[in-house]
């Protein structure tokens, strides 16, 4: 019991490892956003007014606020509708995080949050609550794994085939269009943003971006294309002594195993063969568990 909210960080620091743990807590990002969606149920509940100043108040926004551009999310009012908006993002969002890490995963939020926020100013929007982060949450895991069956064994694309044409129906009816352009930038910024993080391989029409924290392969590639040379010791057939030879570059670099990475790998993808079998797996998946698992029997050896 003392040590049970003990603060702690993890000890190998592995790209899916939290930012920190309270006791046996793994606080990632998802955590914090669920926590702080939660907190503000009881703030609202102790003074509503407490939430305006993180409301995205686009004419605010305009005039210096540039806070709510990030504060938006966490402004909900107590609802049915709310706490299971907080519950599908806890879920779908530590399944996504736990596939990209915590660094990507938190350039991911970034994105869908300040992006649509900055339209939405540009179009005298006002925004606030976590659903609009839900859906695109909710799209991009749908997108990853099209044919995981949801309620009553429906596909999960079909499921969000109907959840986002009902919304873009009642906008339509309503006749907001700035808002629709907001919801529709938004899930379009979550998706193309996983697609560039290395997810939904599937969309291969997709072009993916460089984004801040992704190795460009040619960086790496570069140096070893360089002519070097290197100074050697060989022995002589005919003296005791060594003579100095001269061998001319590039050579071949030796890839550098990484076990932890692997066994991540490994674990996510059987994480969601265990949901949705060997079936729901796209072929690039499985050829990443086939290579994955090859390094890891022989890391073992």
């Amino acid at each position: 019991m003392p040590g049970r909210y003990r603060f702690s960080m993890p000890s190998s620091r592995d790209r899916t490892d939290p930012w920190f743990r309270l006791g046996s807590i793994d606080v990632t990002t998802t955590v914090i956003v669920a926590f702080a969606c939660v907190l503000s149920f009881f703030a609202y509940a102790a003074n509503p007014a407490s939430l305006d100043p993180l409301v995205l108040l686009a004419g605010d926004v305009r005039a210096g606020q540039i806070w709510r551009l990030f504060t938006w999310p966490f402004a909900n009012s107590p609802s049915l509708s709310a706490v299971i908006a907080v519950a599908i993002f806890w879920y779908l969002g530590s399944r996504i995080e736990s596939q990209l890490g915590r660094v990507r995963y938190l350039w991911l939020i970034g994105l869908i949050t300040v992006l649509p926020a900055l339209l939405a100013t540009g179009l005298d929007v006002n925004s606030a609550g976590i659903r609009a982060l839900e859906i695109a949450i909710f799209v991009v895991f749908v997108c990853e794994n099209p044919k995981m069956p949801f309620f009553f064994g429906i596909p999960a694309w079909i499921l969000a085939v109907v959840i986002v044409g009902v919304d873009i129906l009642q906008l339509l009816g309503d006749r907001q269009s700035e808002v629709l352009i907001v919801y529709l930038a938004s899930i379009i910024v979550a998706v193309w943003t996983a697609r560039s993080m290395g997810m939904i391989n599937d969309f291969q029409w997709l072009p993916q971006i460089k984004l801040p924290g992704r190795r460009s392969s040619s960086s790496s590639g570069g140096g070893a294309k360089k002519r070097r040379k290197a100074v050697r010791g060989v022995s002589s057939s005919g003296s005791g002594g060594g003579s100095q030879v001269v061998v001319d570059g590039p050579w071949p670099t030796t890839p550098v195993y990484r076990p932890m990475q692997d066994q991540a790998e490994v674990d996510t993808i059987l994480d969601k063969i265990a949901l949705v079998g060997m079936d729901g797996l796209t072929s690039d998946e499985k050829k990443r568990l086939n290579e994955a698992s090859k390094r890891l029997r022989k890391g073992g050896n």
